[in-house]
This record gives structure tokens, C-alpha cells and sequence, in this order.
């Protein structure tokens, strides 16, 4: 099963091939338009798996360590982006937007809606609780034990977290970022419907796919398309040797 799951999965990025050749390729890659989409989602999908694990190492800690009335609400309520759309987390953020709050933001804060922070704020809003359900599943494999130890040496609960229990989950929080990283540079849906799809402005790679898709230039689509999974598999790749490379891990 292993065999035929790769084989189709193969079959279905040399399929791409098949709609363009390799001097149209080359040509398509080092024009600007596709330039600037992948500054742009490398840049985004960057600060948006930074902010997305700021928040998701302590919630998922949380999560993991804490027991407190309500907390099967809080776990189904950190589940929505997971089950949700991107699409319709899209139709949130703008619809927030709509409202006192959203429009005092847009005013006398930061522009979400058709600009680059809106890109930022739908790829953050569809990978945060994605990020979320992995880091607490690392944290649910590693003992309490351990803390419970190192409190009884005469460590604080943030002594212990940051000494003990963040190296302990290292790999966890490596297979974490890399995961998230990898999401966020694919999302298209929230970041359509907030950023808009405005060529040379708000074009991520995925945006670009669309664009092309559009305009009917399959060719074109597919390039961008062969662009994409080159760069999630060589983050992959990498991110997945430093962690062997440090030591034995979830990955």
C-alpha cells in the first residue's frame, strides 16, 4: 500500500510535466511575476508559522498539562479551524471586518483586507490550530515526570518548561514549524477572500496558480504548480536532516 500510495503520488506530479517543456519552464520561473509570488509566500508563510507558534507552544501546553472546567469546549473550539473551509475562516475574517472593531483596525491600525497583512491573518488563521494539534500531541507523549522533578530540585513551572520540557520537544516543535510552514505556503482559500487575488500585490504562488487557471494558461499554472512542490519538498527535506542530525525525533 505504501508502494502504490507513493507511485500515485508520483504519477500525479510527473502528470504535470506533461504540460510543459523544460525551455518554457526555465523562461516562465525567472520572470517577475513569479518572482515577486515567491518572495511574497516565503515571506508570509515565514511570519505567519513564526506567529502561529508563538501562540500554539503555550496553548498547546496548556492543552496538554492542564485540567480545568470546560476544557473539552476549549479543545473543540481550538478544532474549528481544522474542520472549517479555508474558504468560509475567509468569510470570518472579512465579515469581522465589517463590524465596529474591524473597521476601528483597519482605520487607526493595521490594512487587512486586499494587502499583504491580510495574507499574513488568513494564512495565520487557517495553520494556528494546526499548529496547535501537533504541538499538543508532542507534548502529550513526554512524562510530566520529568517536571514534576525538576520542580521538586527548586525549578520554578517556567524554569522547568523552558529547561526541561521545550528540549525534551524539540523535534516535536521542529516537525511542528516545518509542518505549518509547508501549510501555510499552500493556503489559498481564507487568503483569496481576504487579500483578494491582485496580481503583483497580494500574488502568493497559490494565488498565482489561480491567476493563470483564470486567464487559461495551463501551461503557465502548471509551472508555478511544479514551482510549489519543489520548495515544500526542499524545506521538507531540510528541515527533516537537521532534525535526524540532532538527535532521534518524531521526524
Amino acid at each position: 500500500m505504501l508502494v502504490a500510495y507513493l507511485v500515485f503520488l508520483a504519477g500525479l506530479t510527473l502528470s504535470a510535466l506533461k504540460f510543459t517543456d523544460k525551455n518554457t519552464l526555465c523562461k516562465y520561473l525567472h520572470c517577475k511575476e513569479v518572482i515577486f509570488a515567491t518572495k511574497l509566500s516565503l515571506a508570509t508563510a515565514t511570519v505567519s508559522t513564526l506567529l502561529a507558534m508563538a501562540v500554539a507552544i503555550p496553548a498547546a501546553y496548556a492543552l496538554s498539562r492542564y485540567q480545568y472546567r470546560g476544557r473539552s469546549v476549549v479543545d473543540t473550539v481550538l478544532d474549528l479551524p481544522l474542520v472549517l473551509p479555508p474558504i468560509a475562516l475567509g468569510f470570518l475574517l472579512l465579515a469581522f471586518f465589517q463590524t465596529s472593531p474591524g473597521e476601528f483596525v483597519q482605520r487607526h491600525g493595521i490594512r487587512f483586507v486586499f494587502e499583504v497583512p491580510g495574507i499574513i491573518l488568513a494564512q495565520f488563521t487557517v495553520v494556528s490550530g494546526f499548529a496547535v494539534r501537533v504541538l499538543k500531541s508532542t507534548f502529550d507523549d513526554l512524562s510530566p515526570r520529568y517536571e514534576q522533578v525538576a520542580r521538586t530540585l527548586g525549578f520554578s513551572r517556567w524554569q522547568a518548561f523552558r529547561q526541561i520540557e521545550l528540549p525534551l520537544a524539540r523535534n516535536g516543535l521542529i516537525a511542528g514549524a516545518v509542518l505549518t510552514w509547508a501549510r501555510a505556503m499552500g493556503e489559498f482559500g481564507a487568503t483569496v477572500i481576504v487579500a483578494g487575488a491582485t496580481s503583483m500585490k497580494t500574488e502568493v504562488l497559490p494565488i498565482a496558480i489561480f491567476l493563470k487557471w483564470q486567464s487559461i494558461e495551463i501551461e503557465k499554472g502548471m509551472a508555478v504548480t511544479l514551482l510549489l512542490i519543489a520548495l515544500s519538498l526542499a524545506a521538507l527535506l531540510t528541515f527533516k536532516r537537521l532534525a535526524l542530525r540532532r538527535g532521534p525525533g518524531v521526524i
